[in-house]
């Protein structure tokens, strides 16, 4: 399950007793629920098999077993468990310590399943359409983008619920498939006016897409903060800071229509956009934007009273026609 070793001896806050049971049964090979059923009862510890099925279930959503293609059952990865824990179950009881080695063992692992996609990203490699692969979207394109996604389901931010670095809302992931069930179906309106909101208050929109084996789109859009963000950290980590989410625009300007008011500075969560003073005159400037390091996120042109931010597109996106 690649539990963590430092994890052991608060096992109990992540696994029930009969789970526990469950996956020592499953430790050595995959089994049917058939076979699963009589060994329970060889060790005594099934009482009733009239609600297994919903045991099994209840296993499934928590991230604690996994359905293979031919129905056999297998113990979960230790990352998916972990997942599902801090969305829906909060931390519990675990000290701060071992939640901090916790979220950087989680970190760790997301960047070591990512580099070489981030790498071949920066190097200019084709992109596999099947592979999900975050990247910036403004707004319009995320309603462009809405419109042809069929179902949408709210979930808790799984970042942010992991990292707790700032006081954004956990709830604004938009997911357009219902994995394990757990999710809440809402409306296209509902899920654009949730999009709308977390960008009022300085969140990025990061879509995170792929197709399918039916070659239909996946995955989900992203309200994200710098603070808390799984793959604004690896950015940081790999130096891939236009590549991870791809960056396709860069913001330009102030045009002359800016009247100095600064909220631009105070909304660009990487701080790349400056603002001096006029010591004799006592008045601010106008903002100044480092383009190399701009990210192309779109925060400070949607905050400008003015529009006085425009931005220049420098790249596509292979699902550059959702966004039209």
């Amino acid at each position: 399950m690649n539990l963590p070793d430092f994890l052991i001896p608060w096992i109990d806050r992540f696994y029930e007793p009969l789970e526990m049971d469950l996956l020592q049964i499953l430790s050595s090979q995959p089994l049917e629920k058939e076979q699963i059923v009589t060994l329970f009862k060889k060790i005594n510890t099934l009482k009733d098999d009239n609600n297994f099925d919903q045991f099994l279930k209840r296993a499934w959503q928590r991230g604690v077993i996994k359905f293979l293609d031919n129905g056999q059952i297998i113990p979960e990865d230790f990352h998916i468990r972990f997942e599902y824990w801090a969305l829906f179950e909060g931390w519990k009881d675990i000290p701060s310590e071992i939640k901090d080695k916790l979220n950087d063992w989680e970190l760790n692992h997301y960047i070591a399943s990512h580099a070489q996609s981030a790498e071949d990203l920066k190097k200019g490699q084709q992109r596999d359409h099947s592979k999900i692969i975050p990247e910036y979207l403004l707004l319009n394109e995320v309603e462009a983008l809405f419109k042809k996604i069929p179902k949408f389901y709210l979930w808790p931010c799984n970042c942010r619920a992991m990292m707790e670095s700032c006081q954004q809302s956990e709830y604004t992931c938009i997911r357009f498939s219902n994995k394990r069930g757990i999710g809440w179906e809402i409306s296209r309106q509902k899920a654009l006016g949730i999009v709308k909101e977390a960008n009022k208050n300085g969140l990025m929109q990061s879509a995170e897409l792929g197709l399918d084996k039916q070659g239909r789109m996946t995955g989900a859009l992203c309200n994200c903060c710098s603070d808390c963000c799984f793959p604004h950290q690896l950015s940081q980590h790999l130096n891939v800071q236009k590549y991870w989410p791809l960056s396709r625009y860069t913001a330009q300007g102030p045009t002359q229509d800016c009247s100095k008011c600064g909220k631009c500075v105070r909304r660009c969560p990487f701080d790349i956009i400056s603002q001096e003073k006029n010591t004799k005159e006592k008045k601010r400037l106008v903002p100044v934007i480092d383009v190399d390091q701009c990210r192309g996120c779109g925060v400070c042109a949607t905050g400008c009273p003015e529009g006085a931010i425009k931005l220049k597109q420098i790249r596509t996106s292979v699902f550059e026609k959702q966004f039209q």
